[in-house]
């Protein structure tokens, strides 16, 4: 069908063409230059008729060809009538509309892209003066052309559109074609494009009725194309097409390669299912020299994190503990102009600690190594501690930190994973806070569970940006300008799962983050509070 109608396309341009070349007989052009526009405007149809006959396949050479014809008609064009002011700048569109017609998208890019580096060509040429300026005298054969131009691109419009769009409504009108095709070709299975198997209905003929599925790379395998042209010439396809019941094996594609396959004989023809059989082999070679790879990486790089993170921590503890020394003052005090100083070291020291332990955690996850020790833990508990411990960091930036419940929720958790959690949470609250501003730590019972949240109002973040800042490494386009890693919402998501939960985070830019995770919940029946038990 899709030969057909562009014949018919080019039969039009043909006559437009003629009609043109008439109306410039009669504007009196001379006869030599006349015939000669005449001739390479209907260069491109004449292709067209002689590649894209009805009655046998399309050349592989023949998109190709076509779409430089109509390339090169339009260069000469603009270049031999007056250059980028030409009104023949309207065949331009031509190629690339040729190309999506033939169903090739590849191919109209390029020719769109072609298009427009030889229309600047043709500005710059004309801007230096190195064109005709064409003569007034082919004027009337220059506007017939691209009139004609014009409406040869309506009609590819016009056909491309009614082709692909246009059939998709008319299925009332077509019900009584419907009911007389063949039952092979109504119940083609949609297959997906890159599954490596194709599958043919054939007609008793030996040509391809409808076809689903990956084309294999054949340039052949498209609707009306003969059966024998998909495989190899000498390749004995008369076993693909059984009279009568199932037949399988393998055979040699146009291109060499080998392929399985399996027919089944219908009363309306055979349904043919191929298959890529080298294709399937190196992709599963491919693949598992991927995954040995990846696995030989994850290796490497969770052996480097876990020798970093070791690495750092002893200077840290030295760091922090002569820090703590300073502080309180116990070889004296401290001059007033670095009486600050202790705790702003000790402050920094803590969040490398935390990032350290992060390193660690996150290497364990990944080696499956992570070890919890759960116990009953209060939320609350743990939460004020944290609180104390982020206090200085808070009110260095302006922000104030707030413990919503006083209750005691206690969960079924890793005491020292529930505190790093707390840990990152509130550090990211406070850093994406703005001046002013409140973080607010809760916990509570809900669904059987405990969950502990952390809620600020500070530049929050995208529905782009919760899709990957709990990946290693991954940050939020609000994080531009604010020093960070990427780690610490990795690591509570990994927490969070293995101890069952999950992490589950809502936020809209400008608005501020809730944070949310779930965690077991404990089983304190039996156990007497501290106060009770005192009595």
């Amino acid at each position: 069908m899709t030969q057909k109608r562009l014949q018919f396309v080019n039969v039009t341009w043909l006559a437009l063409v003629a009609a043109a070349t008439l109306i410039a007989v009669l504007r009196g052009i001379t006869f030599l230059p006349l015939l000669g526009g005449a001739v390479i405007s209907a260069l491109p149809a004449i292709v067209g008729l002689v590649f894209l006959r009805p009655d046998k396949d399309v050349s592989p050479i023949a998109p190709p060809l076509l779409v430089i014809c109509w390339t090169l008609l339009a260069v000469l064009g603009v270049a031999l009538t007056g250059g980028a002011s030409s009104p023949l700048t309207i065949l331009f569109v031509l190629a690339p509309l040729i190309a999506l017609n033939l169903e090739d998208t590849d191919m109209a890019a390029e020719a769109a892209i072609f298009g427009v580096v030889a229309y600047f060509a043709v500005l710059l040429m004309g801007r230096f003066g190195l064109l005709p300026a064409g003569a007034d005298a082919y004027q009337a054969l220059t506007v017939a052309i691209a009139f004609a131009g014009l409406v040869l691109a309506g009609l590819l419009v016009w056909v491309l559109v009614r082709d692909r769009y246009a059939g998709r409504g008319r299925a009332g009108a077509d019900d009584a074609a419907v009911a007389e095709a063949p039952p092979a070709a109504a119940s083609m299975p949609v297959l997906p494009a890159s599954s490596g198997i194709l599958l043919l209905d054939v007609t008793p003929e030996g040509r391809v009725r409808s076809l689903s599925g990956d084309t294999l790379g054949l340039v052949s395998a498209r609707q009306g194309a003969a059966l024998a042209h998909l495989f190899e010439p000498d390749a004995d396809v008369s076993g693909l097409c059984p009279e009568s019941g199932h037949a399988r094996g393998e055979i040699r594609l146009a291109d060499g390669r080998l392929a399985a396959f399996a027919a089944e004989a219908g009363p309306a023809g055979t349904r043919l299912l191929v298959q890529d059989i080298s294709a399937s082999q190196r992709q599963a070679e491919e693949a598992t020299v991927a995954l040995e790879a990846a696995a030989s990486q994850l290796q490497d790089r969770t052996a480097f994190f876990a020798s970093l993170g070791h690495d750092l921590k002893t200077p840290l503890n030295a760091i922090l503990g002569y820090a703590d020394m300073m502080r309180a003052q116990i070889r004296g005090p401290l001059p007033e102009a670095y009486a600050d100083y202790p705790g702003i070291i000790h402050e920094s020291g803590q969040d490398l600690l935390l990032l350290v332990d992060d390193i660690l955690d996150l290497a364990k996850a990944n080696a499956d190594r992570q070890r919890l020790e759960p116990e009953p833990v209060d939320l609350i508990a743990s939460a004020q501690s944290i609180v104390r411990q982020l206090d200085n960091q808070a009110e260095r930036a302006g922000v104030k930190l707030k413990i919503k419940s006083d209750n005691e929720v206690w969960a079924e958790a890793d005491a020292r994973a529930v505190r790093q959690i707390w840990q990152n949470l509130v550090s990211n609250a406070i850093k994406y806070s703005d001046k002013g501003g409140t973080v607010t730590l809760d916990a509570f019972e809900a669904g059987g569970a405990a969950v502990l949240s952390v809620i600020d109002r500070g530049a929050g973040m995208s529905e782009d940006d919760l899709k990957k800042v709990t990946e290693p490494f991954s940050q939020g386009g609000n994080s531009r300008g604010r020093a960070g890693t990427g780690l610490g919402l990795a690591v509570v998501r990994s927490f969070a799962e293995l101890h069952g939960g999950q992490l589950t985070l809502m936020s809209r830019p400008g608005k501020g983050t809730r944070a949310e995770v779930t965690l077991p919940l404990a089983d304190m029946t039996g156990i007497e509070p501290l106060e009770d038990a005192a009595q």
